[in-house]
């Protein structure tokens, strides 16, 4: 196919100058195909982008679901531009860090203190540096990805340490479970822990419960890493839809449409003891990002009422989907919410699962652009989800009746 000079010669020259050709992995090109899937992208507007050879895509990865109100969104822009002229970064404290703490913490008022940072992984970090100094203890447990950093890459890559850089040493206070594990593990390690660290909105509310009271009687602190799901996933995302509040709340993805910031909210004493602990960011304060959250807040105060705004139409893509694998007995489930959702199939690893190839690439063939999971944005229209939803669903259709790609 011709449609892909541009993005194959730029991804090969610069694979050797950039590791995985890009500074983010989740957006490596080395998780997608080529002939098929677009690897560099020239702009972005509302649900759509244009890639190297001017090809246009219909967006449903949206910045690995950090862009919530679609690209270049006037009322975020305005904002962003309007700062510009007032400067970036200073020398002092912005008063837009003020402003933006005060809305966030009234949108959390359970929560009195707040920090700012500039991705989800030192947040969580921060707050796992705090737990540990609060409790007197130094061993964290969590399920999930929360960053690259040593103290939880090897479990959420169930790697080695050695294979990715990190000395033995740095693991011995760090427990990986599963799911099913949680509980037990929790109560094994009880006099170890420092810290449960959990992203909400992949548990039960009553799963949740049970482990912020086991934490509650046992000296744990009780972290929520929402940077993903924030927003996303509700008003207040998982925290309030379930009305179970951590000890530390992490956000970042969503705060700013694509800048990047992120934050720790927790209550005062918490909090202010990381000046204590020297947790500190040069571009923390940094004001585009500021400006561009506070832009973000106003347009989410407008839509709280029914939020996330593409949700119901989703929901019932989701309601279709699980339909037709029980009518085909496929071996395929689907998991996530409105937010964001995937389909796989029964391996392991969701990068090499043959479900998620044909998924994309079929996806690719009606130029809708995923790596695998589905996320939308308030820009999409009712059209253009239900354009995504209807080729979800054939392509469900032509996998269950054994349809090879090549012959579409």
């Amino acid at each position: 196919m011709n449609k892909f000079i541009k993005n194959k010669l730029i991804f090969e020259k610069y694979k050797n100058i950039i590791p995985a050709a890009c500074s983010t992995l989740a957006k490596s090109p080395n998780r997608l195909f080529a002939d098929y899937s677009p690897f560099v992208i020239r702009s972005a507007n509302g649900a759509f982008f244009i890639d190297a050879d001017n090809n246009k895509w219909i967006d449903c990865e949206m910045a690995m679901g950090s862009v919530v109100w679609g690209h270049a969104r006037k009322e975020i822009n305005s904002e962003i531009i309007t700062q510009l002229n007032k400067g970036c970064h200073f020398s002092l404290p912005s008063i837009r860090e003020y402003e933006l703490a005060d809305i966030l913490l009234n949108r959390y008022p359970m929560y009195s203190s707040i920090k700012f940072f500039k991705n989800g992984a030192d947040s969580v970090y921060a707050a796992v540096k705090a737990a540990r100094y609060l409790t007197g203890k130094s061993a964290t447990l969590s399920l999930e990805y929360h960053g690259w950093l040593d103290w939880s890459i090897c479990g959420s890559y169930n790697v080695k340490p050695q294979d990715v850089g990190i000395p033995m040493s740095s693991t011995i206070d760090y427990i990986y479970c599963s799911k099913e594990q949680l509980l037990n593990t929790v109560n094994d390690n009880r006099d170890r822990l420092c810290a449960v660290v959990l992203c909400p909105a992949n548990y039960s509310p009553d799963l949740l419960m049970q482990v912020k009271n086991f934490c509650n009687n046992s000296n744990i602190l009780l972290i929520f890493d929402e940077v993903t799901s924030g927003i996303r996933f509700g008003y207040g995302g998982a925290t309030v839809a379930y009305d179970i509040y951590p000890d530390f709340l992490c956000l970042s993805k969503g705060l700013t449409n694509g800048l990047p910031l992120a934050v720790v909210l927790g209550k005062k004493y918490n909090m202010l003891i990381m000046e204590k602990l020297k947790i500190s960011s040069a571009h923390a304060g940094e004001n585009i990002s500021l400006a561009a959250a506070i832009a973000c807040e106003k347009l989410l105060e407008k839509n709280k009422t029914c939020w996330p705004s593409w949700k119901n139409q989703t929901n019932k893509i989701i309601s279709d989907i699980n339909e037709i694998i029980t009518k085909f007995h496929a071996k395929l489930f689907l998991s996530g919410n409105a937010g964001w959702f995937s389909i796989r199939s029964d391996s392991n690893d969701f990068w090499s699962d043959p479900f998620r190839e044909y998924f994309v690439k079929y996806l690719a063939t009606k130029n809708i652009y995923t790596k695998g999971y589905i996320l939308f944005s308030d820009a999409h229209t009712q059209n253009e989800i239900n354009y995504v939803g209807e080729n979800i669903c054939k392509c469900l259709t032509d996998y269950c009746n054994g349809i090879e790609l090549n012959s579409l």
